[in-house]
């Protein structure tokens, strides 16, 4: 046939009205008719070959046979395929009496609605294998064939499968699978082929080969036969220039003839007959079937159809396969980055986890470099950019594309990237404001394809007759890809958002601890300033005297007034000493350089001798002092001299701010494994507002008033480190100033005790009203916690040892308890269980801390026995809500 492309009324090949070529390919027959009243109005030209009648203007139904009872089905085929604009198969026996002699009686048919006619297509009705019939193919296939794909772990060898069912049922010498790329290029995937025809298998094919007039096409109509390039075409008539009329939609025609580039394209390749089937899922073209014949080769039209149906299976499978084989990465990759994350705690932060797991962190996105950037902190692992160079692409980003911004060609719009041979990159903000970020990198990746073809044979200003001829060779080359990295994909986006979470709540922790430390910093800078103010008070209160003193010794020989001089200087100097030695025992303690002589010791003996020590600063104020003992000895395990420091400094601050003929009352109790002594006074008392303050380092309340009477504010610091050594606890109660304050000492009984008790750290009760208990494994954390609690009232005390819990939650009696989930050795939901199983546990509200917020630790947290599962880091707010709730 011959092919004269400077006659084709087009420019390019995507210009080509394929929709409407007013030719059908004369294997069938087409009729359209009109839809009110059915009469015939367009027909394919060889109907004149079919009927001894003219048929337009004919009533459609006056052709089928007298005998069939089909008609009212007819009827309501054509409102079906008016109303849903879809192609329906029905079946033709026509009229006898006006055939052609020598034509058949029966036609598979099939009826759609096309520029406001219904539009029938027929073909003779033949045998088609013997054995099978289509339809009984199918129901195999569905009962045999598609159960294993379940079994299969590749995309490729589903596509082997379905090629092989459809070379089964087509017989055609080639079937392919070819699936397209993002660009409309494509790759042959899967083949079924005769043993002496070429392979296509590998190969890729450029996107001109199918233009795009021609992809939207094939995902209204999903199969297309042509059963020989040479059979002539059958025009339509009338034609539109002789009736007047637009040209008739043949979009969802099974006849409407190939494009003559088309046809040549197939007769390029050595072909005489095609046929292919649409992969459409989602509404997109995923791929075609393509079936290859080296002589004529017609396929049945039910056939056709039963093909048509397994495309929408196949395309159902393929989609379903490429989710599952993505689920399955997925799970594995979210295996991984669980193992890692479950390491991660407060004491183990992310950064912490990521640093020295830098290749598995790497691997859970394929990458080969990472970056986290921060006002406070960049975290940088293996191959990576410049950081000033990913800001300056996360600034680009920002401003067009948006995020995430994914990029595998970095080279062509930054190729500074080249010298670090990085082509891929994926940025995800943590805060797009303040442009924290992590970044993953990937290098340049080269890869080679097999394509059909001589790359760039055809060319955009070579001359019509050039541009509108399809490609003549058909010979393999090996393309290098250069400049591209693997591309990031959106699993890769899903699990960097899923680590982008964790690294959210690392910022966050990060930024509150630094607004916590800049507060607690300017808080300690202030109270040093005033600790040093008093030191030059109190350090000059005495030289004077001793100065003065000095002066007189040398200009007198009286012996009263020498040894009246010598007592003050004596006593200043004492005083003095005590000073500097309470400040050296503070820094000894600090450094751990303090050595205690443990022994098991009558609490009534520490409690006399720490009277005695006071006595004189007593009797001066004229207090009333009453001591309470149970009736049985009562011991305390600890060194004596230290614990007569403790108390008697205790004791001491009492009479200090309390008024002459004040009263201070001493009462001595056993709790279990522990002793608790309580030392109340009626004095000044202690404002709420300062109570966590009491036992600060450089803390004086009140420190510039006339209740000070002097002192550095630094005995109760003394005495809580002191007390904490002995593995005890020191907590203060007061009702606000003028009303006093009591002192709370509690202390084990014996070395076991001290061994059970681990209590020790520097965290002290402050009110009656609420105890609140942190377990978490980060000390500092637990740190932070305590003191958030306490500045709102509460007593706190944590432990960052999941394995002394359970003593601190039996002698701190906790109302609220915050258990973080990820800890060595017993995590939280064991924790929990453990805790609840106690009597202590009866009113006490447990709740679950992590930095995951997702619905596993909810239901996780749930089904351990918690109130609620808190997303870390916890704030006053939060603290607040749960204790309160």
């Amino acid at each position: 046939m011959s092919y004269d492309p400077k006659s084709f009324p087009y420019q390019k090949c995507e210009h080509e009205p394929i929709h409407i070529p007013e030719n059908i390919q004369s294997y069938g027959f087409l009729l359209a008719f009109d839809k009110s009243d059915l009469t015939i109005q367009i027909i394919s030209e060889n109907v004149r070959e079919l009927f001894t009648e003219e048929v337009i203007g004919r009533e459609f139904l006056t052709l089928l046979s007298s005998e069939t009872d089909e008609k009212q089905f007819l009827q309501e085929t054509f409102d079906r395929v008016s109303k849903s604009k879809i192609r329906l198969p029905i079946k033709l026996r026509l009229n006898r009496d006006i055939l052609a002699s020598h034509q058949d009686e029966d036609y598979l048919a099939v009826v759609y609605d096309s520029s406001g006619y219904y539009v029938v297509e027929f073909e003779p009705a033949t045998e088609f294998r013997d054995t099978y019939s289509a339809e009984q193919f199918i129901k195999l296939y569905a009962m045999s064939v598609a159960p294993r794909f379940k079994e299969m772990a590749t995309l490729n060898e589903m596509a082997a499968e379905m090629v092989s069912t459809i070379r089964y049922l087509t017989s055609m010498d080639r079937v392919v699978l070819y699936k397209f790329n993002e660009d409309y290029s494509g790759k042959v995937i899967a083949e079924a082929k005769a043993d002496d025809i070429s392979s296509y298998e590998g190969l890729y094919f450029p996107a001109s080969d199918i233009p795009s007039q021609a992809r939207e096409l094939y995902k209204t109509n999903w199969v297309r036969l042509t059963p020989d390039t040479e059979l002539p075409p059958s025009k339509l008539i009338p034609t539109k220039e002789e009736m007047g009329r637009e040209p008739l939609d043949l979009s969802r025609s099974l006849l409407r003839r190939f494009s003559p580039i088309h046809l040549q394209y197939i007769r390029n390749q050595g072909l005489r007959a095609s046929f292919s089937i649409s992969l459409v899922t989602e509404g997109e073209l995923y791929g075609l079937i393509s079936c290859h014949h080296r002589e004529p080769c017609y396929i049945p039209q039910d056939v056709r159809l039963q093909c048509e149906n397994l495309s929408q299976l196949f395309s159902w499978h393929l989609r379903a396969k490429e989710e599952e084989i993505a689920r399955v990465k997925k799970e594995e990759t979210d295996k991984a980055v669980d193992l890692m994350l479950d390491k991660i705690g407060p004491s183990n932060p992310i950064g912490r986890v990521v640093k020295s797991g830098e290749q598995a962190f790497l691997d859970a996105l394929n990458s080969d470099g990472f970056i986290y950037f921060s006002q406070y902190e960049t975290i940088s692992l293996g191959d990576v950019l410049p950081v000033d160079l990913v800001k300056a692409i996360f600034l680009k980003a920002s401003h067009s594309n948006g995020f995430p911004f994914t990029c595998d060609n970095l080279f062509e719009a930054w190729p500074e990237a080249k010298e670090h041979g990085i082509a891929g990159i994926m940025i995800i903000p943590l805060f797009e404001k303040k442009r924290y970020f992590t970044a993953w990198f990937r290098k340049e990746n080269t890869r080679y394809q097999r394509w059909v073809g001589v790359e760039n044979e055809k060319s955009e200003d070579a001359p019509k007759d050039k541009r509108l001829k399809p490609r003549t060779s058909f010979a393999v080359n090996e393309r290098a890809i250069m400049g591209y990295s693997n591309p990031f994909d959106r699993a890769d986006i899903e699990t960097a958002n899923r680590l982008n979470r964790m690294f959210l709540v690392y910022a966050l922790d990060v930024q509150e601890k630094m607004h916590i430390s800049i507060q607690e910093l300017e808080r300690q800078d202030r109270y040093r300033n005033e600790f040093l103010a008093t030191l030059a008070h109190e350090l000059r209160n005495p030289l004077g005297p001793i100065t003065s003193g000095a002066a007189i010794l040398e200009s007198v020989d009286d012996e009263a007034t020498r040894k009246r001089v010598t007592s003050i200087i004596g006593r200043q100097a004492a005083y003095m000493s005590k000073l500097v030695n309470d400040l050296m025992d503070v820094s000894r303690i600090t450094q751990g350089k303090v050595k205690l002589e443990f022994e098991k010791l009558l609490i009534h003996d520490v409690i006399s001798q720490s009277l005695e020590m006071v006595n004189e600063h007593i009797q001066q104020k004229g207090h009333h002092i009453d001591v309470e003992y149970p009736a049985e000895h009562v011991t305390v395990y600890g060194d004596k001299a230290r614990l007569s420091q403790i108390f008697s400094n205790v004791i001491h601050n009492a009479a200090k701010y309390t008024e002459e003929g004040g009263k201070i009352a001493i009462s001595v109790r056993g709790e279990g494994s522990l002793v608790v002594v309580e030392i109340a006074d009626n004095g000044m008392g202690i404002p709420q507002e300062r109570l966590a303050d009491v036992f600060n380092m450089f803390t004086q309340i009140e420190a510039h008033s006339t209740h000070t009477k002097g002192g550095l504010g630094i005995g109760l610091t003394l005495v809580s480190k002191l007390v904490a050594l002995h593995h005890g606890d020191i907590r203060v109660e007061s009702d606000g100033a003028g009303k006093g304050s009591s002192f709370f000492i509690r202390l084990p009984i014996s070395r076991v005790a001290f061994d059970q008790t681990t209590m020790g750290s520097d965290d002290h009760a402050t009110t009656a009203e609420t105890r609140v208990m942190f377990v978490d494994d980060n000390a500092d954390l637990v740190d932070t916690y305590c003191m958030l609690a306490e500045s709102m009232g509460y007593k706190a005390q944590g432990v960052s040892d999941p394995k002394n819990a359970l003593a601190l939650f039996k002698s701190f009696k906790p109302n609220c308890v915050f258990l973080d989930i990820g800890m060595p050795d017993i995590d939280g939901y064991e924790l929990c269980k453990v805790l609840k199983s106690q009597p202590e546990a009866a009113q006490v509200k447990f709740y679950s801390q992590s930095g995951w917020g997702t619905d596993r630790y909810l239901e996780d947290s749930k089904k351990a026995g918690f109130e609620k599962h808190l997303v870390k880091p916890l704030t006053k707010d939060i603290i607040k809500a749960s204790v309160e709730s």
